[in-house]
């Protein structure tokens, strides 16, 4: 068999022929934050942002006589933590043609790169709440203002008290450790094995200072070790599709059930146990879109938002540091 001649065939019109090009975009990029998408919002008010803690006074006898004349008990008052906000931002700036021309797998390229910009900023800012030892700073004209991470909320005293709340560990006497205060970070301590030992330790600790954690964030090499922590008791599934959803374990310890929650932008030295409700992420500028000047061909947006990491009670929860990652 043989073409007619002359015959206008694929190969002659290659030039004109669209590319079998699929129009979705593959990103394999991970997305997920479970520290920002697990804490509350809330709204600053200003840049150095401020709140109060509290507690309740230690369980004592109790017991009175009859017709008793009775003067005040002595009180302690409130101890006022404070946080500075951080502005995080990304922009882009993409030519007049190439938002005009058919961008294959996009409406517009101005689109697709803003969506996408949308999730790399909540991952950087994942990593500023959780994957950095960082002590919050002040900023002025030629240096950012830095929020501190959850590492620095860590230590520091009871509330109304000077007894050390002693809500994380270290190992081999690091130079600095956190002040419960956001305004010091660990500094250097002898690398160990995260074990079920140190894990118990600390849901003992949060426990006797009154506090309820339910989540324990893990970098994923410290979720493979936790895994076969004997006190883990099941998975969970999304039975709807019988696909796994997520590989959070459950452990069963002797304060309630915790789910281990890992964490690809988690400081791979530290696991954290939380009580989430206890933290939030406030924002004095949330999450938004702004047309920069525009100076030749071409559009340029920022895309941007201002937060500040609120430790509403930092004894809630249990540090363990000098992990060997």
């Amino acid at each position: 068999m043989a073409q007619p001649t002359n015959t206008f065939d694929t190969y002659d019109g290659a030039n004109s022929i669209r590319e079998d090009l699929a129009d979705v975009i593959y990103n394999i990029s991970p997305t997920e934050t479970p520290f920002m998408s697990n804490a509350a919002k809330g709204t600053a008010t200003n840049t150095l942002y401020e709140w109060q803690t509290d507690s309740l006074a230690d369980a004592a006898a109790n017991a009175q006589i009859e017709g008793d004349d009775y003067t005040g008990d002595a009180r302690t008052a409130t101890v006022r933590l404070n946080n500075y906000t951080q502005i995080s931002a990304k922009a882009v700036t993409i030519s007049g043609t190439d938002d005009a021309v058919d961008n294959a797998g996009m409406s517009t390229q101005m689109a697709y790169q803003l969506a996408k910009m949308g999730k790399e900023l909540k991952r950087d800012m994942e990593r500023a709440l959780v994957g950095v030892e960082n002590a919050k700073v002040a900023g002025n004209a030629s240096t950012a203002r830095e929020t501190a991470s959850v590492g620095t909320w860590y230590g520091g005293n009871k509330p109304g008290t000077s007894s050390a709340a002693g809500n994380f560990s270290t190992n081999g006497s690091p130079s600095a450790t956190p002040a419960g205060t956001g305004a010091t970070a660990i500094a250097g301590g002898t690398n160990r094995t995260f074990t079920e030992a140190l894990l118990k330790a600390g849901l003992l600790k949060a426990f006797e200072l009154g506090g309820e954690p339910e989540t324990v964030m893990m970098s994923p090499s410290h979720k493979q070790l936790a895994s076969a922590f004997a006190g883990v008791a099941t998975k969970y599934k999304d039975a709807s599709d019988r696909v796994s959803i997520g590989t959070t374990d459950i452990y069963v310890s002797d304060f309630g059930e915790v789910a281990f929650v890992p964490n690809r932008h988690q400081q791979a030295n530290r696991v954290d146990i939380l009580q989430m409700d206890m933290w939030s992420v406030d924002f004095l500028r949330p999450f938004q879109t702004t047309d920069l000047a525009k100076t030749g061909d071409s559009d340029k947006k920022l895309l941007l938002a201002e937060y500040a990491l609120c430790a509403k009670a930092p004894n809630a929860n249990y540090g363990i540091f000098n992990l060997t990652a």
